[in-house]
């Protein structure tokens, strides 16, 4: 369903980084600026891996994919920053 995961993750009090629909617009806004890190100005949402069945065949494939650089970048930023002297 359109958005479902965004919807869910926001009205739970985990608004996902740079959402433009569902997120914490001040948020998004200092990190696009790079307030945190490295700039980020787009929606942090990754799939790490996901599992299916061929729907031919019905052999199970197992699709992983590594984070983008950008987004490991600003993930490393976040725990140098909160591991040193201040945090978000």
């Amino acid at each position: 369903r359109t958005h479902q995961i965004r919807v869910h993750l926001a009205h739970l009090g985990f608004p996902i980084v740079g959402d433009d629909k569902y997120g914490d617009f001040e948020l998004n806004r200092r990190v696009a600026k790079g307030e945190f890190g490295p700039r980020f100005g787009r929606m942090f949402l990754h799939a790490w891996t996901t599992q299916l069945k061929h729907p031919i065949s019905g052999e199970l494939l197992a699709l992983t994919a590594p984070l983008p650089p950008d987004c490991s970048d600003f993930l490393q930023a976040l725990k140098a920053k909160t591991h040193g002297k201040s945090t978000i």
